[in-house]
């Protein structure tokens, strides 16, 4: 039996369960590589974001009123962190959907036959789902996890300067985890590259307390 055959053939739906199919729709489509770059990089971005708004906060906000500076900072991040997500899901797939629809298209026309029901074509849709997915899921759980003690500061849970500093310790981790994770996936030293991420975390930190000095932001 040819490729065209096979490509031809109905989806296998009937083969194991779901993540078994989403798993050889990715194969197929070289997606796992697509997903994986995309939750690094992803990931790191919305750290990072979060990083900058806690540090804005940590230098601006007025210790004796800072409820009215914490909350925007609380509201800043948690809508920054939900455009993140929303648009990365977003722009994401329909830019994938574009590209693997034209792909599959033009399978179809060197091999003179409709290929918008094969199996690749079926592949490629659950690729571009799922890398949206991916990268509009990545940021936003980064994100959120450095800015969530600041979630428990209106509760009377958290001192609003220690939930900003756990915070930061929380994001420092995350990037040092990212490098790890690039470490293994390239194969290489994995301390060198999470000693890589964790310093784009200290230069974004060294940088907005310069800008805040320079402004005379900080109080």
């Amino acid at each position: 039996m040819n490729s065209s055959d096979d490509d031809n053939k109905p989806y296998p739906a009937q083969q194991g369960g779901r993540a078994a199919r989403v798993m050889r729709a990715l194969e197929m489509t070289q997606g796992v590589e697509i997903a994986r770059r995309y939750l690094a990089m992803n990931a790191f971005d919305g750290a990072l974001t979060m990083l900058g708004l806690i540090l804005g906060g940590l230098f601006t906000i007025d210790p004796l009123n800072y409820t009215p500076g914490f909350n925007a900072i609380l509201l800043a991040a948690a809508g920054t962190n939900i455009a993140m997500a929303i648009s990365g899901f977003s722009g994401s797939y329909l830019a994938e959907s574009a590209e693997r629809d034209r792909e599959v298209e033009e399978i179809g026309h060197a091999m003179l036959t409709d290929m918008s029901e094969s199996m690749y074509a079926k592949a490629s849709r659950t690729t571009s789902l799922v890398v949206g997915i991916v990268d509009g899921a990545s940021p936003a759980i980064a994100g959120f996890l450095v800015i969530l003690p600041l979630f428990l500061v209106p509760s009377g849970i958290l001192d609003y300067h220690i939930a900003f500093y756990i915070g930061i310790i929380i994001c420092m981790g995350l990037l040092f985890i990212l490098g790890l994770f690039l470490g293994a996936v390239s194969k290489k030293n994995m301390w060198s590259y999470g000693a890589k991420t964790l310093f784009a975390g200290i230069l974004t930190a060294c940088l907005m307390f310069l800008i805040s000095w320079l402004t005379g932001a900080s109080g």
